[in-house]
């Protein structure tokens, strides 16, 4: 019986040493997993080395053996390579609905997964602005996803800040049955069918309190949520236009990073035009006013004028309008 004994520490002891120190690149030689052994007080030979090698590979643990002066033993293959490890690692390092506490030690957690020589290489310095409530967030996306689970309602109490910060109701409880979670402008909002107004509705994650699932049955047609966030600037679908903008030639990296590298831009002498989808509400306008010295809309015509109304004025006599290389702004134009 002791023999088993010794025999299970052994193989379990040989594995850990191989999960933790080796890799295609750091091979341990027989002699050194010997010595590794012997200080953890147990006895091996070179047969009993092989033997437990091809236990672990028996069982789904992939070693192997590299021969030469600077080979050995090593741990084929593992849960994550380093690239994917760093990028779940990154994922985690960025995303703001954790407080600190529980990001670090989800980042500890990671970064064991790696090799010991590997796990500093693991961790890059982000600097985030901080959170707020992550612990009433989490529990909302909890509630919402067992609802999403078990197909029954939801209800939450929606809520606003005051200008004094404070939480107030934002109209009557509701009464939902969730179809998604949407992560849009590094927020949660969930996609739903309202169950007063009989239709889908889009509600932020974080306006969300009181956050109960019901006995009742969910109901409504099944939501695809891609048809949400098909366009930029808005998750609903009934603000979407196709609107037709001229950019300075410097805007083109904006431009191409907001509506993806396959988009289509017309050449023009002081610059291009562009003609996208987007959500028209205060996002857009919001963007566009950050930008009103590289770009303006051109069409459709209510679109141009409103931006011309409302958005114009913010643009400095020093602007790009009165640049001697010609006229930005043009007249307004069908798209």
């Amino acid at each position: 019986m002791g023999k088993h004994a010794d025999q299970r520490d052994r193989t379990l002891c040989l594995m850990r040493i191989l999960y933790e120190e080796t890799d295609e690149k750091h091979p341990l030689p027989l002699s050194a997993l010997l010595a590794r052994l012997a200080r953890q007080g147990i006895a091996a030979e070179r047969k009993s080395i092989y033997r437990d090698m091809a236990a672990l590979r028996k069982h789904g643990v992939h070693t192997e053996y590299r021969a030469g002066l600077e080979g050995g033993w090593y741990l084929a293959s593992r849960t994550f390579t380093p690239e994917e490890l760093r990028m779940v690692m990154d994922a985690v390092a960025v995303y703001r609905c954790l407080n600190p506490d529980v990001r670090a030690g989800l980042l500890e957690k990671l970064a064991s997964l790696a090799p010991a020589y590997q796990r500093k290489t693991l961790h890059r310095p982000v600097t985030l602005r901080p959170g707020r409530e992550e612990e009433e967030l989490q529990k909302a996306l909890d509630r919402i996803h067992t609802a999403c689970q078990t197909q029954r309602a939801l209800s939450f109490q929606p809520f606003l800040y005051t200008p004094l910060g404070r939480k107030e109701p934002d109209g009557p409880r509701r009464m939902v049955s969730p179809k998604a979670v949407i992560w849009e402008e590094e927020g949660y909002h969930l996609l739903c069918w309202d169950h007063r107004g009989k239709a889908a509705e889009v509600f932020r994650v974080d306006r969300m309190s009181e956050v109960l699932v019901t006995g009742m049955p969910a109901q409504g047609d099944e939501l695809q949520p891609e048809i949400w966030t098909k366009v930029p600037f808005s998750l609903n679908p009934q603000r979407r236009e196709r609107v037709r903008l001229r950019c300075r030639s410097e805007f083109a990296g904006e431009i191409l990073d907001r509506f993806g590298s396959d988009t289509k831009l017309e050449s023009e002498p002081n610059g291009f035009t562009v003609t996208v989808e987007v959500g028209v509400g205060g996002a857009f306008w919001g963007w566009l006013t950050q930008h009103s010295e590289e770009a303006t809309v051109v069409a459709p015509p209510w679109a141009a004028k409103l931006w011309s109304e409302r958005c114009r004025p913010r643009v400095s006599p020093g602007s790009l309008r009165g640049r001697s290389d010609g006229p930005l702004w043009g007249q307004s134009q069908a798209v």
